[in-house]
């Protein structure tokens, strides 16, 4: 009877070996998936974060190639890559589907362990577009150091911080300089269909009459009028200060730009002229923030005076991956609109008290028109900045989007301004 006992023993054991070998060996089995899905989840965590980045140069299947190297099993895996990518944004996805050959679970019928790895990743940067608006009158003088000299190398130092090779992509600055309005170049001037009536200049008159071309889109400018050429100054003009009410070519608005170099070299070249138009030029800010203005952005852009990668700004109002920013910079309140009397268009020049003026617009007018752009703008979204420089003025402190958005500042403190603003810009672009 033991005897027969000790061979049940020897049966019952030689049928506990399979499944014991399938217990111990399919652990094995598990325990090499788990290995190889972290290896290759790493791998594919590797490839879609550089894949994703918006300075890879490479396409995404190349980068995920070279990123899955060290994954050991590479050949066998497949992978599945998706992606989509605009100018300020890449998004990548990739997945990695592999059947592990197992070693001890085929006793059961089990020939592979699927790993499945897969990995997304997004990089997005946010769309700026600025309009620095920057007065150019002839009070700049004042002061010594002069207050232009002051102005030049603060506002160059934030073109600087704005415009860096990160952000150069997605960045656009207009510098619109103004005195007592803005000339917005020869080249725009031929496509707003304005009927030129000198060489002199290219301004363009706004009708003001109820403020029917403040914040209220892009303007009918082909049933505008061409500021004419005249001066205010009589006897005598002091040096570094042009003749002209209307700015002349080299101090013209630069639209949407964003080379750094160009901006700089701008600010660097803008010479004084007659008046402190701030409404005007902070409606020209506006329009060029304005989704109304894209068409004519987009002929600009034709015509190389705009980057072709702007051609498709300004932006919607509402699109949340853009930032749209007015910066007002002034040393003094704003000036009525003057011109000639009808009757004096035609005079090159007028003897000392023998020239004659009417105002197109009030300076209280003018006051309005420029409380009623910034209004406008902040409805829309825009950020508002305004600097005061040697000022106090009211309408700097209404146009602001807040207390906080109004610099009143004299001497250096300008480059202290402009360098918050550029602070308070960057920290917009992270919380929005």
């Amino acid at each position: 009877m033991l005897q027969d006992e000790h061979g049940n023993v020897a049966i019952i054991a030689a049928f506990m070996i399979i499944p014991m070998l399938v217990l111990a060996g399919g652990a094995t089995d598990i325990a090499r998936q788990e290995m190889h899905r972290v290896q290759l989840q790493d791998g594919v965590d590797r490839a879609v974060l550089a894949a994703a980045s918006l300075t890879q140069a490479r396409t995404v299947e190349q980068t995920a190639t070279e990123y899955l190297k060290t994954v050991s099993f590479i050949d066998d895996v497949d992978l599945d890559y998706q992606y989509s990518a605009a100018l300020n944004h890449r998004s990548v996805t990739i997945t990695g589907r592999y059947d592990m050959p197992t070693s001890f679970l085929p006793l059961i019928g089990i020939e592979t362990l699927p790993i499945v790895a897969t990995a997304t990743a997004q990089e997005r940067r946010q769309n700026l577009e600025i309009s620095l608006m920057l007065d150019i009158s002839g009070s700049m003088l004042d002061n010594s150091p002069s207050r232009i000299n002051l102005l030049r190398p603060a506002a160059k130092q934030f073109i600087d911080a704005m415009i860096t090779p990160d952000t150069a992509p997605y960045t656009s600055i207009s510098i619109v300089p103004y005195a007592g309005t803005v000339n917005p170049g020869a080249v725009a001037f031929g496509l707003l269909g304005t009927t030129r009536q000198h060489n002199y200049s290219s301004c363009v008159e706004f009708d003001h009459t109820a403020n029917k071309d403040y914040g209220t889109g892009w303007v009918a400018f082909d049933h505008r009028a061409q500021v004419p050429h005249f001066t205010e100054n009589h006897a005598s003009n002091p040096a570094g200060k042009e003749w002209s009410y209307c700015p002349y070519e080299a101090t013209s608005i630069t639209y949407l730009s964003n080379n750094a170099t160009t901006l700089k070299a701008k600010i660097d070249s803008m010479k004084l002229h007659d008046g402190t138009g701030s409404g005007v030029a902070t409606n020209w800010g506006y329009l060029l923030l304005d989704p109304s203005a894209r068409p004519f952005i987009g002929r600009m852009a034709a015509l190389g005076q705009v980057p072709m990668p702007f051609a498709n700004r300004p932006a919607a109002f509402a699109d949340g991956e853009t930032l749209k920013v007015l910066v007002l910079m002034t040393d003094g309140g704003i000036t009525s609109q003057r011109r000639p009397v009808a009757a004096k268009y035609s005079y090159p020049r007028s003897p000392e008290g023998g020239g004659s003026n009417y105002d197109y617009q009030s300076q209280s007018a003018a006051s309005t028109s420029l409380r009623r752009v910034c209004q406008l703008a902040k409805q829309n979204g825009v950020i508002v900045f305004t600097i005061g420089f040697y000022t106090t003025n009211a309408d700097l402190t209404t146009c602001a989007s807040s207390a906080s958005h109004f610099y009143n500042v004299t001497g250096s403190g300008i480059t202290l301004a402009f360098q918050s603003i550029a602070n308070n810009i960057q920290s917009l672009k992270l919380t929005q």
